[in-house]
């Protein structure tokens, strides 16, 4: 069971009003978890590749530094991990909110001998145990987070993989807020390129948008409804005088005129607030689908911190997602001692003796090609699947399935599949993002108990 209160990360950060806000309850949660530690905020901007501002807690205060570090100067290994990543990392070119998060290198343990490197950014010079953790938005990095202490080990396998989880939440909310003050600001501090409007400002510009339109709308109705009757008048005039009349047909063309004028800027008007309706419906979806991601985020988190049985742990989790994304058919396939065959560990769906049965070679069919490649295949429709062909053996209720690979540092342990959605219908991109952060929570879990079994095996 994790030992930090990720309700309560989450309630700080989230009623943090500003960036700042969230980076001073940041530091102060890690600092307050052990009176050993100290931790540093260091702020990354891309157009400079270099980390531009440092932010250290003492007691009550935030104090902030700016510095110009460039990243080839920080130790070759960071960067290959957080800055400059591996070309065989496979990265799709486009990723969604939340899905890089557990994708990129979660942390970096330097040596002694790089302290001098690290020194600029370090919240003390003469630290004995140090981990940098890289706080992401999608593919951008937002900042690296570099935790120290006096003290030997203080940051084992178990509280770093712990940490992951909160640094994602701070992440999170950086990037929210860092929405907010793109609108406000359009030369952000920190990030390089500008950023959408945060959907609560959005939505709050279109209401006062419509607001406006409707007094506008209504005034223009009633200038419309004064001129008409005024028109009536003048014809019912012209025609008990003369209809001939010269002036009074003069004056008729000019109230048409003015009539007609007030009509094109009603229809104007009107398209303008169809418009803005438009835009707030759309921000409103925005707004749910984040809402619905965080939601099944905090259920995740809430489910991992209870305690389960270490050989039941697959088989539960499995049966939670089955049952979270209603699909009817769940697999979890993992690595072998000869690390080139996958074999089924937990499913659901499936004919139990046909699963103990199944083996399938690494660059070999669906999970394979995912194993082999190191990234996500996600088809909605048949002929997305162009890298690899469904073997077609089994009956599925539609074409669209998932499949994603569970990677724990740098080793590939296994891949999660997804298929037969209820009612048929295909998986959107909601589900691969949920998709992706429970692989990858899955993938430090069976990551962490392989290591623990390889150590047990050399001691």
């Amino acid at each position: 069971m994790s030992k930090f209160d990720l309700r309560d990360v989450s309630k700080r950060l989230s009623e943090s009003r500003d960036t700042e806000a969230v980076v001073f309850e940041f530091l102060g949660y890690l600092q307050g978890l052990k009176p050993d530690w100290q931790a540093s905020l260091a702020f990354y901007e891309v157009s400079r590749d270099a980390l531009v501002s440092l932010y250290l807690r003492e007691g009550d205060r935030l104090v902030r530094q700016d510095i110009m570090v460039p990243v080839d100067q920080l130790p070759t290994r960071l960067v290959r991990k957080f800055f400059h990543p591996s070309a065989f990392s496979n990265a799709p070119s486009r990723r969604s909110l939340l899905s890089s998060l557990f994708k990129s290198s979660p942390f970096y343990e330097p040596e002694g001998a790089e302290a001098v490197a690290l020194r600029p950014v370090a919240p003390i010079p003469d630290w004995v145990s140090c981990v940098c953790m890289p706080l992401a938005d999608q593919e951008d990095l937002l900042a690296m987070l570099v935790l120290a202490s006096r003290q030997k080990g203080a940051f084992g396998n178990r509280v770093v993989d712990d940490l992951v989880a909160v640094k994602g939440m701070a992440a999170l909310a950086l990037a929210q807020h860092l929405y907010r003050s793109a609108h406000l600001t359009p030369q952000n501090a920190v990030a390089d390129e500008p950023l959408d409007e945060a959907p609560g400002d959005a939505a709050a510009d279109f209401q006062e948008q419509i607001r406006l339109l409707d007094q506008q709308a209504a005034g223009q109705t009633g200038q419309i409804e004064a001129n008409a009757a005024k028109l009536e008048a003048l014809a019912q005039e012209l025609d008990r005088a003369d209809k001939s009349s010269s002036n009074y047909r003069q004056e008729l063309e000019r109230v048409k005129e003015h009539l007609h004028a007030l009509e094109e800027q009603s229809n104007a008007a009107t398209q303008h607030l169809t418009e803005a309706c438009t835009q707030l419906t759309e921000t409103q979806d925005r707004m749910a689908e984040l809402q619905r991601t965080v939601g099944f985020l905090q259920d995740l988190f809430q489910m991992l911190s209870q305690e389960h049985d270490s050989q039941e742990f697959s088989s539960t989790m499995v049966m939670w997602f089955s049952e979270a994304f209603g699909i009817e058919r769940c697999s979890l396939m993992v690595l072998d001692g000869s690390r080139d065959t996958m074999r089924i560990a937990a499913q659901r769906g499936l004919d139990p003796a046909v699963a103990d049965r199944v083996r399938v070679r690494v660059g070999q069919g669906i999970s394979g090609w995912v194993a082999q490649n190191r990234k996500p295949l996600f088809v909605r429709v048949k002929t997305d699947a162009r890298e690899v062909t469904h073997t077609g053996q089994d009956v599925y209720n539609s074409d669209s399935f998932i499949t994603v690979p569970l990677i724990h540092g740098d080793r590939v342990v296994g891949v999660l599949n997804l298929s037969n959605k209820a009612a048929g219908l295909p998986f959107d991109q909601l589900d691969l993002d949920r998709a992706t952060l429970t692989g990858s929570l899955l993938a430090m879990t069976l990551g962490a108990a392989d290591t623990a079994q390889r150590s047990a095996a050399w001691a």
